[in-house]
This record gives C-alpha cells, sequence and structure tokens, in this order.
C-alpha cells in the first residue's frame, strides 16, 4: 500500500502494555493526523512491522511483557527493515552506550507530547519517498 495515497496519514507503529499510555500516545499521534496501531508486545509488533509495509515509524517502551523487550525489538525491526524509524521510550531502564541500534532514537519517560510529535514527524520524513520523485 502507497502511504501517500492512502486517505489516512502516515502509519505509526505504537507498542505499549500500558493502557493508559498506549491511549495518551494513540491521542497525540492521532490528533497530529497519523493513523496508529498498536501492539502490546514486542512479539506482537515484529509481526506487524514484518506484515505491514505502510507503517512508517515504531513507538514502543523498552519493558514489555513477552520475548522481546524494546532494545531487542529495535534490533530485530533494524534486520527486517533497515529504514523504519524507532523511537524507545522508558522510564526505568536508559540505555547503555551502543546498546542501541544505529539511528534509534531514545526518550525518558515522562514523554512531552511535542517532543514525541517532533520525533515521529523526522522518522516518518526520512521515510515518505520524496514527492517529486514518485513515478507519475
Amino acid at each position: 500500500m502507497n502511504v501517500l495515497a492512502s486517505k489516512r496519514g502516515p502509519c505509526v507503529l505504537m507498542v505499549e502494555d500500558e493502557l493508559l499510555l498506549r491511549d495518551f500516545v494513540r491521542s497525540v499521534l492521532g490528533q497530529a493526523g497519523f493513523d496508529v496501531i498498536d501492539a502490546s508486545s514486542g512479539d506482537e509488533a515484529l509481526r506487524l512491522v514484518k506484515a505491514r509495509h505502510d507503517i512508517c515509524a515504531v513507538v514502543s517502551d523498552v519493558s514489555m511483557p513477552g520475548a522481546i523487550n524494546g532494545f531487542q525489538l529495535a534490533r530485530r525491526i533494524r534486520k527486517v527493515r533497515p529504514r523504519l524509524g524507532v523511537v524507545l521510550v522508558s522510564g526505568q531502564t536508559v540505555p547503555a552506550e551502543g546498546e542501541l541500534p544505529y539511528g534509534v532514537l531514545f526518550l525518558a519517560k515522562p514523554v512531552r507530547a511535542v517532543t514525541l510529535l517532533r520525533l515521529v514527524r523526522r522518522l516518518v520524513d526520512r521515510m515518505l519517498p520524496d514527492p517529486l520523485q514518485l513515478p507519475v
């Protein structure tokens, strides 16, 4: 699916197991025009990233249930979709030097809506093709 041909905005996958935080992020990104889908675990998120090529960015908590934490999810995303933008968020963990894959961004909780939007827009802009280079 061509993201630009869609009537919805660019698709962002949000990975968060806490319902209130998931609703907050969905609201912030949705009001800014993004099409937000969500997953409650890293395993579910990885399945979605592999299945849906319309996903332009991923916002993920670091700590979540299942076999894959946020750092592992980011590394696996890099293997299957190297250009996909990823923002990791945590209120408990700070990445050690070298723990974040190349190009993955990190935000400490609490996250300000304006900061999250700025980072997601930057990641999505890097993923979308340049309109001047689209086939006519």
